[in-house]
């Protein structure tokens, strides 16, 4: 039976996972507009590891903390069925930790699959061994994988980058997670060092799609387009053909989720999507939605003429009238 990464017409358009950003709300948006798949934020494997025994579900079978209070985990780990195919993507250092979390998961959310951070350059993620930081260590790396392919049947992914100091380190780490399981990767086009600076490169991404041909490999990093996607995946129209199997879209999403549509939308069309997205992070959310979708509103604001007037009336909404009268007269 094909998972969740075999059933798609390639190329496959994904909205890669950026913590902070790619909440429910928004991922609901991106799939409305066309992205193949989304991917959630990332959540510690730790943080479910030593929560979970602290939830319960409640009278309409959501889960939420016993004693009533807000628990951000679980806040990272809701997502609804218009989001779905959904992946939730985890990070950590613990094996035994990651295969709680994905037999967790699996069981009481049932997502379509299960990716891991192994790319995140964030100083508090890599200080703590987590993140990007695992590709200095391949081994500790495979025995995450195995870990939470031995606790799931969902398809499991990697999010990474080229290396750690060294752009062709991807070419030997990626064998290795094959060999633990995994069953696609998505490669941003920097290393760690690089961070996000300077141009993302792409060449070695096609050389492990080469080296593993069987194995789906998703391009990262500085796609700005579906057109640019298809052409850095040398996705070619009249043969339907690519090296690639697909592209992963992250920043240029933000503000402009229309973005795996290739469509242009009027101000009036932007104004009713601004509406729209506030009211599903406040469904999504309550008030904490509104304030979080602050940094939302200044992105889709930048499309407007006279943006920047507006900025300071933006970082203070607190509800959604006020959101419907600050774009009014735009």
């Amino acid at each position: 039976m094909k998972n969740i990464w075999q059933r798609f017409q390639k190329p496959i358009k994904v909205l890669a996972p950026m913590a902070g950003y790619t909440d429910s709300a928004f991922r609901q948006i991106c799939k409305e507009f066309g992205a193949d798949l989304v991917i959630s934020e990332l959540i510690s494997a730790d943080a479910i590891y030593y929560k979970a025994k602290n939830w319960i579900r409640n009278e309409k079978g959501e889960w939420q903390s016993k004693k009533g209070e807000r628990d951000d985990t679980l806040e990272l780990l809701k997502f609804c069925d218009n989001e779905r195919p959904l992946i939730i993507q985890l990070f950590g250092k613990y094996p035994e930790k990651f295969a709680f979390a994905a037999d967790w998961i699996t069981k009481n959310l049932k997502p379509d699959g299960i990716d891991i951070n192994m790319g995140c350059p964030a100083r508090k993620v890599v200080g703590s061994d987590h993140g990007a930081a695992l590709i200095k260590y391949p081994k500790l790396a495979a025995e995450i994988v195995k870990a939470v392919k031995d606790n799931t049947n969902l398809p499991v992914s990697v999010k990474t980058r080229l290396g750690w100091d060294k752009q062709d380190q991807i070419l030997e780490f990626t064998p290795v997670l094959v060999k633990a399981g995994i069953d696609a990767i998505i490669v941003h086009g920097r290393t760690y060092k690089q961070g996000f600076a300077g141009e993302a490169e792409w060449e070695n991404i096609y050389k492990i799609k080469t080296l593993l041909p069987d194995l789906i490999v998703i391009g990262n990093g500085g796609v700005k387009s579906v057109k640019e996607g298809n052409a850095k995946i040398l996705f070619t129209p009249n043969t339907k053909r690519c090296s690639l199997d697909g592209f992963a879209i992250g920043q240029a999403a933000f503000g402009k989720p229309w973005i795996f549509s290739e469509a242009q939308l009027s101000q009036d069309e932007l104004k009713k999507l601004i509406l729209k997205h506030a009211r599903l992070s406040f469904e999504t959310k309550g008030e904490f939605g509104i304030i979080e979708f602050r940094k939302h509103l200044l992105k889709y604001l930048a499309g407007f003429p006279d943006a920047k007037s507006y900025r300071k009336q933006a970082v203070a909404i607190t509800n959604i009238d006020q959101i419907s009268k600050l774009i009014k007269p735009l």
